[in-house]
């Protein structure tokens, strides 16, 4: 039985022995297997992309699944952007993968940073003072267990070739395991020297709690921790952490899978030893970015299940006053913003559409005090249904990684986008 590429390479080589002369296409074939392509293409980003081509968008990886919160971009220790991928699911390959990507668009191959086996990790990843990846995880016991363990790892961005990668543990504790098959999603920012990070703890009825850490030699301390109780109608194995920080350093906590609340902590307040954390506020909407001002926010509309999209819109809830509404968006019934990055006082939301056939991977910029704009988009050479995207600004760069359903599988593609400024600072 002849294998794909034996197979490929004796289709290909029928075809110009019997004298044809075939248009392939600027990318005509995966090539993440050895990494084989036909004279004239490169294998570029696990696919064969013609020579002196720059594909608008490149796909570093195929997987079981992503998470839409195991996305995290980080800017480049030199030219660019990295990011940060956790892989959960994919057999005899879970581990946390940087990607580097360039401002031309040319990425790098996925690196494993730190490979896992087991259970699936939720993490989230900020960048530390030393210039190390600072990777909050959650883990679950093994059989033996009964403990949930909340570590903050520092990761090395480089290594030499055929060096492991250094890792060291700068803190940890643990919470009683109460049972799922997953660990709800954590959250983290840093602040300068100070790393946040909000985590759900099942026991008595479920409470988020958000450790502040800082650096005391080689290892981070607690130095205040607050915590809020779960509202009703998110239950503690689904209380999904993510938090957000605004240039104010006011900490706005989302919490929920399909039913979402948030609280906010005042850091400020919280260094005086009183409990900041508000009680959370329930929202029918999906809250994307929040500000001391005010909470951006996706919500919903009728589905047509015939063309399998979904008419959405978007909203700004100030602190006080009467919310704005911008309509007239759409996205297929597969896709859905996560939560904003932030970016210049407001914050970067994708996909943003109003043709749910997504030929573009549109990115929008909301702020707590100016209206929402496009101001990026990436030209899609899949056809996949896309279902999540996470865009990062750099610069005059908006980079843009988002997954996309193939078979039984999911692609992992990124692309690079100029940044339309015009408007940006004015209403």
């Amino acid at each position: 039985m002849l294998g794909r590429t034996a197979r490929y390479f004796l289709w290909f080589s029928a075809l110009f022995g019997a004298g044809c002369t075939p248009e392939l296409g600027d990318v005509p074939f995966s090539c993440e297997s050895g990494g084989l392509c036909p004279e004239g293409y490169s294998c570029q980003a696990t696919v064969c992309v013609r020579d002196g081509e720059n594909p608008t968008s490149r796909r570093p990886k195929r997987v079981a699944w992503i998470n839409p919160p195991e996305m995290f971009w980080l800017s480049a220790e030199g030219e660019g952007a990295t990011l940060i991928v956790n892989d959960g699911f994919t057999p005899g390959a879970k581990g946390i993968y940087e990607i580097h990507v360039a401002p031309d668009g040319s990425v790098s191959e996925p690196r494993a940073i730190y490979a896992y086996g087991g259970t699936t990790i939720s993490s989230a990843v900020v960048p530390l003072p030393d210039g190390r990846y600072g990777v909050v995880l959650v883990r679950f016991p093994n059989v033996d267990g009964d403990e949930t363990t909340l570590e903050l790892l520092g990761i090395e961005r480089t290594s030499a070739s055929g060096t492991t990668t250094a890792v060291g543990k700068l803190f940890s504790t643990t919470t009683p395991f109460l049972g799922g098959v997953e660990p709800a999603y954590v959250g983290a920012a840093i602040d300068g020297t100070t790393v946040n990070i909000a985590w759900t703890v099942p026991s008595g009825g479920g409470r988020v709690e958000v450790l502040h850490l800082e650096r005391n030699g080689s290892l981070w301390n607690t130095t205040w921790t607050a915590s809020a109780s779960l509202p009703p109608e998110v239950p503690p194995l689904s209380g999904d952490c993510q938090l957000f920080r605004d240039d104010a350093g006011l900490l706005t906590v989302r919490v929920g899978f399909e039913s979402y609340a948030l609280s906010t902590v005042d850091p400020a307040a919280a260094m005086g030893g009183a409990n900041t954390m508000t009680a959370f506020a329930s929202t029918t909407d999906e809250p994307l970015f929040g500000w001391r001002d005010g909470v951006f926010s996706m919500r919903r509309g009728d589905c047509d299940p015939a063309k399998a999209t979904c008419a959405v819109s978007y909203v700004f809830t100030p602190s006080m006053g009467t919310p704005t509404v911008d309509e007239g968006f759409a996205l297929p019934d597969t896709a859905s913003p996560f939560v904003g990055t932030p970016f210049e006082g407001g914050a970067l939301v994708a996909p943003v559409s109003r043709d749910p056939s997504l030929p573009t991977i549109d990115v929008a910029w909301r702020s707590a005090t100016e209206p929402m704009r496009i101001v990026a988009s990436v030209p899609r050479t899949s056809t996949g249904s896309l279902y999540t995207a996470r865009a990062f600004g750099l610069g005059d760069k908006v980079y843009v990684a988002w997954t996309e359903f193939y078979e039984s599988n999911m692609d992992l593609w990124i692309g690079v986008s100029d940044l339309r400024r015009e408007g940006m600072g004015a209403p």
